[in-house]
């Protein structure tokens, strides 16, 4: 999510601060969820989306997990 003080990575909740040459803002979207924006994670975060694979699960707890948690109760 893109806020007035930056990004914010929608797996973990935390600020993406690109301090780094090799940290970037990662746009993607979830096909269970309907947005009219991409979420957006940092590298780290993207590597743990494309590692679960589709199983929420293996996510680590954040506002993504969570998502999935409200939508299953």
């Amino acid at each position: 999510m893109i806020t007035s003080h930056g990004a914010l990575c929608d797996v973990c909740g935390h600020y993406i601060l690109p301090l780094d040459e090799n940290e970037r803002v990662n746009f993607f979207k979830v096909a269970q969820i309907e947005s009219e924006s991409d979420l957006c994670c940092h590298n780290k975060c993207k590597t743990a989306v494309l590692e679960c694979a589709g199983d929420w699960e293996k996510l680590t707890p954040g506002p993504l997990r969570s998502l999935y948690e409200k939508a299953l109760t």
